[in-house]
């Protein structure tokens, strides 16, 4: 699998979208939510190796670039797909690039752990909160900073005890507590702010997805509602509704795709701060449109818009919410000294977008 900075293999982007459409009906979102991770549809999708894109072959990986991985995302999140994708990713990318081999099997990730976590001589002690699909990994990836030297610790599932959490839109997001764990640790090899804002971009393109979802789901419902003799559609006020849709589907694809462009030029934090903030955003004013044009229909559990704007309302505060997104990119703008030098700059002026979030 093999990909330009410019252009996404059209023969993968046909294949996870029909993938996904196939295998995760509304049916298999709302049994899910249920009974979690679904061992059968996770298989489905490790077999074409969709976790793992973005991580080298030599590695355990699926090969390709992270625009590679940012489409399966947006097919994910078209789907509400109940899979720890973006989590499993992640992990797998910081095991590669710290140099260990990846495991197969569905991963988790803890990227900013804050005070709740030491690390002293292999050993793991604390608790870590909000951890999206903790109970279903084989491992756990964990990424400390100490002292200014961050370090890689890898985690067995059977080493860590797990409080079961979830989300609101079902999705499991666990209490880990490490008590004196043994960890497989390495030294992390470059700027913390990187894994931020992969952390950022992952979850900005699977919210992108679900955002097109939406829009479409209401498009076609308006089309097809009859009321006072013609189709809901044709009233200004739901037009409005379903024109905020449309730019916010546009809108947070392109800006996940531009900070995909970014990340395989080689720089990409502020651009994955300055998209996961747009997708925010634009999810806020996705979910509030969608439901305002369907009206009580919405709101119901049979009906499937709640899949998607549930999962977005949860999404939204993953890797730092708007503030803090938006304080980190003021603060890069202003030590850059203006929004074009902080855009263009090869070094680290982005690189510090991270710090404040």
């Amino acid at each position: 699998m093999t990909t330009t900075a410019q252009d996404v293999d059209p023969a993968l982007a046909g294949m996870v979208a029909e993938f996904f459409t196939d295998l995760v009906a509304p049916e298999v979102v709302t049994r899910a939510e249920a009974a979690g991770l679904l061992p059968e549809l996770w298989a489905a999708t490790e077999e074409l190796g969709f976790p793992l894109v973005g991580v080298p072959e030599e590695q355990g990986g699926s090969g390709g670039s992270v625009r590679d991985l940012l489409v399966v995302l947006e097919a994910a999140g078209r789907s509400a797909a109940p899979l720890p994708l973006p989590e499993t990713a992640l992990a797998a990318w910081l095991l590669a690039t710290a140099g260990a081999d990846v495991p197969s099997g569905p991963l988790a990730a803890v990227v900013s752990p804050g005070d709740g976590l030491t690390l002293r001589d292999g050993r793991l002690s604390g608790v870590v909160r909000d951890v999206p699909w903790a109970r279903a990994a084989v491992r756990l990836v964990v990424l400390i900073d100490e002292r200014g030297s961050p370090q890689v610790a890898t985690v067995e599932a059977a080493d860590f005890r797990i409080e079961p959490g979830a989300d609101l839109a079902g999705q499991p997001r666990d209490v880990v507590r490490f008590e004196d764990a043994e960890a497989e640790v390495r030294p992390w090899p470059l700027p913390v702010g990187g894994v931020l804002a992969r952390a950022a971009l992952l979850r900005a393109a699977q919210m992108a997805g679900a955002v097109q979802q939406v829009s479409r789901i209401t498009r076609e419902y308006v089309a097809q509602r009859v009321q006072f003799g013609q189709a809901v559609g044709r009233f200004q006020s739901v037009q409005v509704h379903v024109a905020t849709l449309a730019q916010a589907a546009v809108l947070s694809s392109l800006v996940v795709d531009r900070a995909g462009l970014a990340a395989v030029a080689g720089n990409g934090t502020f651009d994955a701060a300055a998209a996961k903030l747009v997708v925010d955003q634009q999810a806020g004013l996705a979910v509030r449109a969608a439901h305002q044009a369907h009206g009580a229909i919405g709101m119901t559990q049979e009906y499937r818009l709640q899949h998607f704007t549930r999962r977005l309302n949860a999404w939204r505060s993953d890797s730092g919410d708007e503030q803090s997104l938006a304080l980190g990119i003021g603060a890069a703008v202003l030590r850059a000294g203006s929004i074009a030098r902080t855009i263009t700059a090869p070094g680290g002026t982005k690189e510090s977008t991270w710090q404040t979030t």
